[in-house]
């Protein structure tokens, strides 16, 4: 458990890694010197996991004069993260045996693809067996709460049982739910501010008192349809970006061939715009402007990823511009970046598809875990009544049991497989934390209106034991 939390412990590499690669590989091709690469990437926030290694080894290089091999040997003695360090000392091999720096990277970047691509394929294949595993152990801790109280009814159980089962499942489920998020937390290229995070907090913070404190089901509906109108805006905002950054890909493989054709900015902008940019095209307009009025170049990068509120963006931007102004080689910057691109679009494509197919299945346990619970309170309230008859009562020994107890129990039930069935539809579509509050809140609003619903129906469907049938016979014949 120590290793699933520890935040700092990097076992596999990212694409924050690779596009890293890629930005010291547009350095290199400049013909810039190792100490200053190592200088320009230590200063870029967008490669953040990575940083503090390479600031250790500027520090070093640069302010106590260590040999840049002795640097990186003395800096990754504490670096947990491996291939990182495996990288480097890899790095500065190459460097003192005076490689080519372009095509060593060139040769790590393909080996990183291969890498991150085989480790998100099973990633992927991993999930999808744990969400299977996850889903089946989920539906069966609701219908074992409903046996319990079945159960608890027939065995004179009370409702101590039926409490200590219900927290029981909680934990399992809860416990559960942030193990399999920590496990298959899903790169996200957004970037949220602070108020984003209250926001969030808040919400869950609210939702969790008003169920607890007014538990029924037009709480439920009501919280549902805060989460789904909240979480809808979020999920909005990220399929805008993931089309954005998709667009933006599409732009940085036409943009590098045309600049390394003409070798001027403004020409290359305007030729590219000529074609389609989808949802890039006002971005990529808008620095065009900005190059017209004068504008830096660095300013106008800047804006570009600023304004996308992207980070994958932000660092093809900055590797954009640092091939630009330091006289790169652009055209294999470019194909490199593509080469990357595709990588993560075609990861991102799959965990869409794997996403439907799950959402589906969760909806339909969800909401026959909700017929079964309501459908339970009725059975119940009929033994009650069926066991509250005088000459039963003599014969079997029965405690009754408090309905209204019974039915808190089963909708705050439904109200935590909510949000654990909501965080994992977005898991497997990749989806942010912020994005599960649309799949919450749609799951909420299923859920309570399938518990009214077949609620009443078996309550009508019951009323002919107590009215005209069983009930009734047995009462006439005492």
């Amino acid at each position: 458990m120590s290793v699933i939390f520890d935040r700092n412990k990097k076992e596999e590499m990212d694409s924050k890694y690779i596009f890293m690669l890629a930005f010291m590989m547009a350095l290199f091709s400049a013909g810039l010197p190792p100490e200053t690469v190592l200088l320009k990437v230590s200063n870029k926030d967008s490669f953040h996991p990575y940083l503090k290694v390479f600031r250790r080894i500027k520090n070093l290089v640069s302010g106590f004069r260590y040999k840049f091999s002795q640097g990186i040997n003395y800096a990754i003695r504490n670096s947990k993260v491996k291939f990182l360090s495996e990288f480097l000392v890899r790095l500065s091999q190459a460097v003192t045996f005076g490689d080519d720096m372009v095509q060593f990277l060139e040769r790590e970047i393909d080996f990183s693809l291969a890498e991150y691509s085989s480790h998100s394929a099973r990633v992927i294949e991993s999930m999808n067996n744990f969400l299977t595993v996850y889903a089946t152990l989920n539906s069966s801790l609701a219908f074992l709460v409903a046996d319990m109280t079945v159960l608890s009814v027939l065995y004179s159980g009370g409702s101590s049982i039926l409490l200590q089962i219900f927290f029981l499942s909680t934990v399992i489920l809860v416990n559960l739910t942030v193990i399999m998020y920590y496990i298959y937390k899903p790169e996200s290229y957004m970037r949220y501010s602070s108020r984003d995070r209250l926001l969030l907090t808040a919400l869950i913070l609210l939702g969790i008192a008003l169920n607890l404190t007014y538990t029924s089901f037009i709480t439920m509906i009501i919280t549902g349809v805060l989460y789904l109108g909240v979480g809808m805006r979020y999920r909005i905002f990220e399929n805008k970006i993931n089309n954005l950054e998709r667009y933006f890909l599409l732009f940085t493989r036409y943009f590098t061939r045309n600049y390394s054709v003409v070798n001027n900015l403004k020409e290359s902008l305007m030729a590219v715009l000529r074609g389609d940019l989808g949802s890039a095209k006002p971005m990529i307009r808008r620095a065009l402007n900005r190059l017209n009025l004068g504008v830096n170049k660095s300013k106008i990068f800047s804006l570009m990823g600023r304004e996308s509120k992207s980070v994958l963006v932000t660092m093809l931007s900055e590797i954009l511009y640092e091939t630009i102004s330091n006289g790169g080689n652009m055209l294999i910057t470019g194909e490199i970046l593509s080469k990357i691109g595709d990588v993560v679009l075609n990861i991102r494509a799959r965990k869409e598809q794997n996403g439907r197919a799950f959402e589906a299945s969760i909806y339909a346990l969800q909401v026959s875990s909700a017929g079964v619970s309501a459908a339970l309170i009725s059975i119940t309230s009929m033994l009650n009544n069926l066991f509250s008859i005088g000459e039963l009562a003599s014969v079997i020994a029965f405690n009754p049991i408090d309905i209204g107890f019974v039915s808190k129990i089963f909708l705050i039930m439904l109200f935590v497989m909510s949000f654990a069935n909501g965080m994992a539809i977005s898991l497997a579509y990749g989806k942010s934390i912020y994005a599960s509050l649309y799949f919450i809140g749609l799951l909420m609003i299923m859920s309570a209106i399938s518990y009214y619903v077949i609620l009443t129906l078996t309550a009508q469907l019951f009323q002919a034991f107590s009215s005209g049938g069983i009930i009734s016979g047995i009462q006439n014949t005492t």
